[in-house]
C-alpha cells in the first residue's frame, strides 16, 4: 500500500514472474505535472526533470512493493501482479496470510525495503557533505549529492507515511497482524480498519484545509479501502470449515463445446445468467462471458460453434475445496464464477453472490 496492453492498465515488466503495470490513472499524473511546469513557466529541459523526478519516486514505489511480493513469496503467497496509480504502489496477493506472524513480515518488508534505500543512499552522502534538497533537479540535476539526498528525504517520506496505522496501509497491516496475535483475526480487523477510518478522515480534513487534492484522494481510498477489508474478514470467518459442495450453485448456464452461436444466442434470453459454461462430453472447457457471445453474434458468427468462440478458462474448483481460498480467488475480480468438477465432470459452480446468499440465510438473527 502493466508492453501488454489491457483494458485497465500497461505491462511494463516482469520480475520473479511477478508483472507490473501501470494504470492509464498514471497518466493524469504526467499531465497534471507537464501542466503545473508549464504555468510555472519552466522550459522544456527543466520539465523533463520534473518527470524524472517522478520516475525516481514511483521505482522506489516498485521497491516498496517487492519487499511485500518477495517476502510473501517465502510464505508460499504469490503475487498476481504489482499496478501504479497515482497515488502509490498496489502488490495484489492471491491471499493474505491468516498466520499473524507470516502477515506482519510481508507487511514489514516493504518499509524496511524504504529503509534500506534510506542507509545506502545515506552513507555516501554524509562522506559527501552533502545537504538535503525535496527538489534535486532544480538547480543542479546532475549533482550525485543532491540526487542521493532527494532518495534520502522521498524514501523517508515513504517510510514514515506508509507506517501510519491507517487499514489498509502498511502500518494498519501491521497493527491488524499484531492485534491478531492476541485477540480473534475479526476483532483485530474491526479495531485496525477503525483507526483507518479515522485516519482517512483526517486525511480528508486536511486536504480540504490546505487544497491537498492528492491526500483527499488517499483519504477515500484508505476508507474505502478498510471498509472492503473488514467485509472480506467478517465474510471469511462465516465461511470458515465450509466446503465447495455446501454453498455451489447446480443449476446453471450450460451448453455443450459443439452447439452455435445462434443457439446459445437463443437461450441468452430465457437465462438470467451471464456467463456461460461450455463443456465436451460433461467435461470443462472454458467460459463465455454475455458480452463476448454477443460480440460474436453481431460479427455475424451465428453457426460458429462455441468450440470457437474466445473465453477463459479458471482455476477448478474440487467440492471439497475450502471455500475461504475460493472467495478469495472470487475477491480477486479475475473470474466471475469458478467451475467445481468432480471426477472429471463440471458438477457446479460457485459465485461471489452464492456465498453473500449462504451468509445472509445463516448468519441472520430470527426475527421475534
Amino acid at each position: 500500500m502493466a508492453g501488454s496492453k489491457t483494458f485497465r492498465a500497461w505491462r511494463l515488466f516482469s520480475f520473479k514472474g511477478i508483472p507490473v503495470r501501470v494504470h492509464w490513472s498514471f497518466l493524469l499524473l504526467i499531465l497534471y505535472v507537464v501542466y503545473s511546469a508549464i504555468g510555472e513557466g519552466m522550459d522544456v529541459r527543466r520539465t523533463g526533470f520534473e518527470l524524472l523526478s517522478v520516475v525516481i519516486v514511483f521505482s522506489c514505489v516498485v521497491l516498496h512493493e517487492f519487499g511485500h511480493a518477495l517476502t510473501a513469496l517465502r510464505y508460499g503467497v504469490r503475487t498476481r501482479d504489482i499496478t501504479l496509480y497515482p497515488i502509490g504502489g498496489v502488490a495484489s496477493l492471491e491471499r493474505i496470510p491468516e498466520k499473524p506472524a507470516q502477515e506482519f513480515w510481508i507487511t514489514v518488508a516493504g518499509p524496511a525495503v524504504n529503509l534500506a534505500i534510506i542507509i545506502l543512499a545515506g552513507i555516501p552522502f554524509l562522506l559527501l557533505g552533502a545537504r538535503f534538497a525535496l527538489d534535486p533537479v532544480a538547480d543542479t540535476p546532475t549533482d550525485l549529492a543532491a540526487m542521493l539526498g532527494f532518495l534520502i528525504v522521498i524514501n523517508s517520506m515513504l517510510f514514515v507515511f506508509n507506517i501510519i496505522p491507517a487499514f489498509p496501509m502498511d502500518g494498519g497491516r501491521i497493527l491488524r497482524s499484531v492485534l491478531a496475535m492476541r485477540m480473534d483475526r475479526v476483532k483485530a480487523t474491526r479495531i485496525a480498519t477503525t483507526c483507518g477510518k479515522i485516519c482517512a478522515a483526517g486525511f480528508v480534513f486536511v486536504a480540504f484545509r490546505y487544497s491537498q487534492p492528492m491526500l483527499g484522494l488517499i483519504g477515500a481510498f484508505v476508507f474505502m479501502g478498510a471498509s472492503a477489508e473488514q467485509r472480506q474478514a467478517e465474510t471469511q470467518s462465516a465461511l470458515r470449515g465450509l466446503r465447495v459442495r455446501a454453498v455451489m450453485r447446480t443449476r446453471f448456464w450450460r451448453m455443450p463445446a459443439s452447439a452455435t452461436v445462434q443457439q446459445a444466442a437463443d437461450e441468452l434470453l430465457a437465462t438470467g445468467d451471464h456467463v456461460l459454461v461450455v463443456t465436451d462430453q460433461e467435461r470443462f472447457e472454458k467460459i463465455i462471458a454475455r458480452n463476448d457471445l454477443i460480440a460474436a453474434f453481431q460479427q455475424g458468427e451465428h453457426t460458429t460453434t462455441l468450440a470457437g468462440v474466445s473465453g477463459t478458462v479458471p482455476p477448478l474448483m474440487h467440492p471439497d475445496t475450502d471455500i475461504r481460498s475460493v472467495n478469495e480467488l472470487l475477491a480477486s475480480g479475475q473470474w466471475p464464477l469458478l467451475p467445481v468438477v468432480e471426477n472429471g465432470a463440471v458438477i457446479g459452480i460457485v459465485e461471489l453472490d452464492n456465498l453473500g446468499e449462504y451468509i445472509a440465510l445463516h448468519t441472520a438473527k430470527p426475527k421475534a
